[in-house]
């Protein structure tokens, strides 16, 4: 018999059959207390509503707390001035909070300082007076402006009011808003009788809820659902209930649905339900285990010739002794195998050829395998392939290394891989070489790291390289960096070591604004100090992570390592902000120094001339240059 038409017989008995019986039994035993159950799992819909309404209340909270604590915003609102930072701060925090639709300040007149619709007149805005502060209502405060529907919550601040505005769609994230039984639903209710189900704002409850419903509204208990009222509207007979949230100026959940659904519950037919699910659990259980005979044999012989091939039986194959899906997919199985063996053969004969040296680490078996070209580099042997006898564990680091291998290995070891870290090891010949390691982390669908696969590369020849370009440097006299020759011979030789890293590069041209009002205005001496400013600053955002230049007068030079992790647009905001606070001059004043940033970066067209890149670099500064200096910018 063929599997798929096994399978199919075993759905029939284990599911469909079963569940009909099942089904229509249920349907004629529901019991006489399904009133009681509909009752309470209205009570409980009702109950489960209360951390979601809580979560929005503080939310948006939380949300004017955060805005109306931010200095430049505080400041705004209460003197009615449009600032600049307070307009960027609203941008980025609407940026990143997908649901607020608006942040704006209003001053008393009406006027919108800050928002969307910044420049244009409130209309209307006195009504709002009424609403009070530090409470989310379900408003439209931006209607004037043709926005959709919204919640709001306000704070009064200086001269201004501060509004969040909320798209309402929010409620399906915080409230249970989809139909229940086809015809029951949830609605969240105002301070002031307004309410929604999360797709618009509706006024005038008492048009969709009878007085029973809105006359209780007032008295309710926080926290604790209210009895169930029966009502009747244009929809018929219906069972209602009501939570509060954060007392008279929170949140009311109503929970409500037809009358007529309570015939879904039943528990006084539970016993007979039961002792007939048993009968047909009884009877699935004995075909299933005749089924299980029939479908899990190939099954196991398909699991013993993979334990062979895994324990190193690379010519064991299964027996295709039948001609359905089994002898099939036995077929298909040995073809793999037989690829697989092909492929390893040539993946380890490639790996022998090349220079760089590839290694595994199973976490699974606490295993490490090195390629075979790994004795051409190295004269260690491990006496077993376990990780404490293994290579990554004995190797000889060098001292000033030795911590930081440890460290990232530590790393390795808890799913974590190489930041294309490099390190020196002793090799063959006993000399430490310079070798660059990557790792790439293997995980289970659960995200459990399964083994490591990385490649050792000697980078040893490119990094002595750039170490004698290092010492035999020229700098420049007056700000102790590196002079221009120096500058392009240290960038070419980044740019292959990047190539080795397989990683990013990035340089920033930086141009001081209006140096000359420096010199004319106080001195040359003074220039020079501006210069050596600079020049310090520009060494402190680079350690570790790079260098910097005089490319001359007052023309610098940054070079970033590794641009995709050290962000050159926030290194050029952190100069700018770094020189923008000044220093105290010799002349008695805290001069500030503005500058220009053009930045190219090279991703991994690694065949780009230095000379080429540096121009790049400079027309993105000049750029700059034309649109107002004292920024940074991308070619």
């Amino acid at each position: 018999m063929k599997v798929k038409t096994m399978i199919m017989i075993a759905a029939i008995c284990f599911a469909v059959i079963p569940m009909i019986v099942y089904a229509v039994l249920t349907n004629f035993l529901v019991g006489q207390d399904a009133d009681a159950q509909f009752r309470n799992e209205l009570r409980s819909m009702a109950q489960n509503q209360t951390s979601s309404l809580q979560t929005l209340l503080e939310t948006s909270k939380s949300d004017l707390e955060t805005l109306a604590s931010f200095p430049e915003l505080k400041a705004s609102a209460e003197q009615a001035k449009n600032f600049d930072r307070a307009a960027d701060f609203i941008a980025r925090f609407v940026g990143d909070n997908s649901f607020v639709s608006d942040v704006s300040i209003v001053d008393e007149s009406g006027n919108i300082i800050h928002g969307k619709n910044a420049g244009k007149t409130f209309e209307n805005f006195a009504s709002y007076s009424e609403f009070k502060d530090d409470v989310l209502y379900f408003d439209d405060v931006t209607s004037a402006t043709g926005s959709n529907s919204t919640m709001f919550i306000k704070r009064k601040i200086g001269k201004s009011t501060l509004f969040i505005s909320y798209d309402i769609s929010i409620l399906a994230r915080f409230a249970d808003s989809v139909s229940f039984y086809n015809q029951g639903r949830i609605i969240v209710v105002d301070s002031r009788l307004n309410w929604s189900s999360g797709s618009n704002i509706n006024n005038y409850l008492d048009r969709q809820y009878t007085s029973a419903i809105v006359d209780r509204i007032a008295n309710l208990t926080e926290g604790t659902p209210t009895e169930i009222i029966d009502y009747t509207n244009s929809s018929g007979h219906n069972l209602g209930t009501m939570i509060n949230v954060g007392g008279a100026d929170g949140l009311t959940a109503i929970v409500s649905c037809p009358s007529n659904k309570s015939g879904i519950f039943s528990t006084g037919s539970l016993s007979p339900i039961i002792a007939v699910a048993g009968l047909l659990s009884v009877v699935s259980i004995v075909v299933v285990i005749f089924v299980a005979k029939a479908v899990t044999g190939p099954l196991k012989r398909i699991e013993e010739t993979l334990e062979k091939i895994r324990r190193g039986d690379h010519e064991a194959r299964i027996g295709t002794v039948s001609t359905n899906e089994y002898g099939q997919m036995s077929r298909a199985f040995n073809n793999l195998v037989d690829e697989i063996v092909v492929s390893e053969d040539r993946y380890r004969t490639i790996s022998d050829m090349s220079d760089n040296i590839i290694f595994e680490w199973n976490f699974k078996t606490n295993e490490v395998m090195f390629s075979n070209n790994f004795n051409k580099k190295f004269s260690y042997r491990a006496p077993s392939d376990h990780f404490g006898d293994s290579f990554l564990l004995k190797a000889k680091v060098h001292p000033d290394d030795a911590d930081r291998y440890r460290s990232d290995l530590d790393a390795l070891e808890k799913g974590k891989n190489f930041e294309r870290n490099e390190y020196r090891i002793k090799n063959i010949y006993g000399d430490f070489i310079w070798v660059l390691m990557r790792t790439a982390t293997l995980k289970d669908k659960d995200g459990k790291p399964l083994k490591v696969v990385g490649v050792m590369v000697d980078i040893d020849r490119a990094k002595k390289s750039e170490q004698q370009l290092t010492e035999r440097a020229s700098y420049d006299a007056l700000t102790e960096l590196y002079n221009r020759e120096t500058i392009e011979s240290q960038i070419d030789n980044e740019i292959s070591l990047s190539e080795m890293r397989k990683s990013e590069m990035a340089v920033l041209f930086i141009d001081v604004d209006d140096f000359k009002h420096y010199n004319d205005n106080y001195s040359h001496a003074t220039g020079d100090q501006v210069l050596k400013f600079v020049a310090k600053t520009l060494r402190e955002a680079t350690d570790g992570i790079g260098f910097a230049g005089r490319y001359g007068g007052d023309e610098f030079i940054v070079m970033l390592r590794n641009a995709e992790t050290n962000d050159p647009a926030q290194i050029a905001q952190d100069i700018i902000a770094k020189l923008d606070s000044g220093f105290d001059a010799d002349v008695g004043e805290r001069l500030t120094v503005s500058v220009s940033i053009g930045i190219a970066v090279i991703k991994d067209d690694y065949n780009t001339r230095v000379e080429y890149l540096i121009g790049k670099a400079d027309d993105a500064m000049y750029s700059v240059k034309k649109s107002g200096k004292s920024n940074f910018a991308f070619i």
